[in-house]
């Protein structure tokens, strides 16, 4: 009787402490989310405000010719993918919204090294998703240049509207002997406004 009642103790004694840790391991995870939900006003807070949107680049150009201006503005992928010999390597996809006055309203994908399966002045097409919508499919064209690192996105505006509900951008083009790869793009905080300012 003796073992059994001694068995009995440490057992309870074990539950009480199973107890003691659990309400504190709860008493951690509330406090942790209070921290997270409601950062200290200060540095912090406005840091991560003042960051929106910085990964964007935008820049202009005159055409000497015209007189026009072109505006572009221009996202890295968040990540790199890396292709089969001879492209060998971590690289990064770019997409590039331009406006010209000669050429209209272009959505350009490029990657920088390996060979885009989208031939000039022939159709193709690339998978393209806005955050955790349905994958569309886009078409696309090469360039008259025949470059095989870039190509161009149709549907400009319908792109970009969805584009500008959305956070991340993933874009999944066909690559010779490299598949389909998907690259992803921090799309949040684009500024109309910065990339072609009211006249």
């Amino acid at each position: 009787m003796a073992g059994c009642n001694g068995s009995s103790y440490e057992l309870e004694a074990a539950k009480k402490k199973i107890a003691e840790l659990e309400a504190e391991n709860q008493n951690l995870k509330a406090h942790a989310a209070g921290s997270t939900q409601k950062p200290a006003a200060g540095s912090d807070a406005k840091a991560g405000e003042d960051n929106s949107g910085k990964q964007w680049d935008y820049t202009a150009s005159e055409d000497k010719m015209s007189g026009g201006t072109t505006y572009f503005a221009s996202v890295k992928s968040t990540n790199t993918v890396n292709f089969d010999s001879p492209y060998r390597g971590e690289q990064h996809a770019t997409l590039d919204l331009r406006i010209d006055p000669k050429y209209g309203k272009d959505m350009i994908f490029s990657i920088e090294r390996g060979q885009l399966l989208c031939r000039s002045y022939q159709a193709c097409s690339v998978l393209v998703r806005f955050d955790n919508g349905k994958p569309t499919k886009y078409s696309a064209n090469g360039p008259s240049d025949h470059s095989s690192k870039t190509l161009f996105i149709s549907n400009y505006d319908q792109f970009l509207n969805s584009m500008k509900k959305a956070k991340i951008v993933r874009i999944s083009p066909e690559v010779y002997q490299n598949g389909n790869p998907v690259f992803e793009f921090d799309v949040s905080g684009f500024s109309q406004d910065k990339f072609r300012p009211k006249s």
